[in-house]
């Protein structure tokens, strides 16, 4: 018995270090520097990329740190392949709510920036504790508890709010002809699923994402649904484009994959501009 709740205590250690993820840490700057072949021009528009593990890339592998998890296949790092767009900031980071976001994230903006993205609500409503206890260490009991938390604060305005004060901090940042574009979340199953809560994440997924559309037209920024492309390559299906969880890459587990990344900068592209 001794040796069964150490077995569980350590595996909890893992999931926890590897989904909760600390705060945000210091901004990657993305160096500056033309594109190939005949970027670097002024037609460039400089783009700043904000938000959490959705936005800094986690899960897609090609680490560009392991504290934040920032990816060389991140949507905005394949958005600054594109010869119009500049990546000049890239603080989004692991683990980041609006808090973080609010505190040390939106300072890392130039000046006079054109354009930002932003990815964030998901660690408001525990994302990580939620997939531990209602997928990984499956605790009944907690799970619902914390589902209905979340379901709370999505539909009493809570996350709204602090989305909206999010991109009020973020206007003052830009040129006067900038542009904030927030991007949903996909849902993580395919369903039928065998996990017992993925129809409810599932649903609460698309809650949120109606919240954060609502939210964003509301205060003066774009909104990308991804929901649609991702249909049919969630976890369980045939051609996932999101990571399910492995004891053997507990990192990347619940996130979307390189694929996943390149089809969210595929939808988040015409958005900018």
């Amino acid at each position: 018995m001794n040796a069964r709740r150490n077995f569980a205590a350590a595996a909890a250690a893992v999931v926890v270090a590897a989904l909760a993820l600390a705060g945000a840490s210091p901004a990657f700057a993305a160096k500056g520097g033309g594109k190939p072949g005949g970027g670097g021009t002024t037609a460039e528009l400089t783009y700043a990329a904000l938000g959490d593990s959705f936005a800094a890339g986690q899960g897609g592998g090609s680490y560009l740190d392991t504290t934040c998890y920032r990816s060389s296949n991140s949507y905005p790092r394949r958005l600054d392949a594109e010869r119009k767009l500049k990546l000049t900031a890239f603080p989004a980071c692991s683990g980041a709510s609006t808090i973080e976001v609010a505190a040390g994230q939106i300072a890392a903006i130039p000046a006079g920036t054109k354009r930002v993205t932003l990815t964030v609500g998901g660690n408001d409503l525990g994302f990580s504790s939620i997939m531990q206890n209602c997928f990984v260490l499956i605790s009944n009991s907690t799970c619902q508890s914390q589902l209905t938390a979340a379901e709370g604060k999505v539909a009493d305005g809570t996350i709204a709010a602090r989305v909206a004060s999010v991109i009020a901090q973020i206007k003052p940042r830009l040129a006067a002809d900038g542009k904030i574009v927030l991007a949903g979340y996909p849902k993580l199953f395919n369903e039928p699923s065998s996990y017992a809560y993925a129809a409810r994440v599932n649903a609460d997924t698309v809650l949120l994402n109606d919240v954060l559309e609502a939210t964003a037209v509301a205060n003066g920024a774009g909104f990308v649904d991804v929901e649609a492309a991702f249909a049919g390559h969630g976890i369980g299906s045939s051609s996932p484009w999101i990571n399910s969880f492995s004891w053997f890459n507990t990192t990347a587990a619940f996130h979307p994959n390189s694929t996943g990344y390149a089809n969210y900068a595929t939808l988040v592209k015409p958005a900018l501009g």
